[in-house]
């Protein structure tokens, strides 16, 4: 619509703003399960039986591991 004219006589424009089309998912067809995924259940099921203190000692490993010395731990306390 270019424009609308009022009583005066006048030009009255309306803009109005484009909405953005979403773009459509893809579908993508992803196994229910893969290796990956099993070891990564596995993985959670045997950390979630931690203690406190052996999550601790795995976190400090693995700061030796990526910083090459032991870093304090940044774990909250529960």
């Amino acid at each position: 619509m270019p424009g609308v004219d009022n009583i005066l006589g006048k030009r009255e424009v309306k803009v109005m703003m484009r909405q953005q089309q979403r773009a459509a998912r893809k579908r993508r067809d992803y196994p229910e399960t893969t290796a990956g995924s099993r070891l990564a259940a596995k993985a959670r099921k045997l950390a979630s039986k931690l203690t406190p203190e052996q999550r601790r000692e795995h976190f400090n490993q693995a700061m030796t591991m990526i910083y090459g010395g032991a870093k304090e731990a940044t774990l909250a306390r529960r």
